[in-house]
């Protein structure tokens, strides 16, 4: 925890001595401050299966769902669904910056420019739970979790499906 407030503190220093300028080279004068820094919105910390992630809530995932892309955050973190079912996800970039929607196992790995929608079909896991995150923001947080009913967001390996390399859709 204690490191976690050190590097909230020293983020906040960054981004303060950046001024409104930003360091995203052109990028419209568009901030996504009002004393929240790059925190991810201050809504706390979770362990996403074996990552940590800045929460934003949770959501039972079925069909379609909405997930929102932001400075630095998932909107919902967590993913519930049923033990191997197919969810398709329709990303929104909301953010300022360029932020990816990764999953390791299952071949997922959308960049997505602020701005963007795209559409990506994930598997929730058999069990436990397995981590998505942003490949150019996972250190500052922007982490969440698929997890399979019955288990903790916590639950998991943090990067494989747990299907034991037999493909995620059987």
């Amino acid at each position: 925890m204690r490191r976690a407030l050190m590097f909230a503190a020293m983020t906040l220093a960054v981004v303060a001595a950046a001024g409104c300028g930003g360091y995203g080279g052109g990028s419209k004068a568009s901030s996504t401050s009002d004393g929240s820094g790059s925190g991810g919105g201050g809504g706390g910390q979770i362990n996403a299966a074996g990552v940590q992630a800045n929460d934003h809530g949770s959501k039972s995932a079925s069909g379609e769902t909405k997930v929102e892309l932001d400075d630095y955050y998932f909107e919902p973190t967590v993913l519930k669904g049923s033990p191997g079912q197919k969810v398709t996800l329709e990303l929104d970039n909301e953010g300022s910056a360029e932020h990816s929607f990764t999953v390791d196992g299952q071949g997922i790995d959308k960049e997505l420019q602020p701005g963007d929608e795209a559409k990506v079909t994930v598997t929730i896991p058999k069990s436990g739970a397995i981590s998505f995150y942003c490949k150019f923001h996972k250190s500052e947080g922007m982490a969440g979790a698929l997890v399979a009913n019955g288990s903790s967001p916590s639950a998991g390996s943090g990067g494989s499906s747990g299907s034991g390399g037999g493909g995620y859709g059987k």
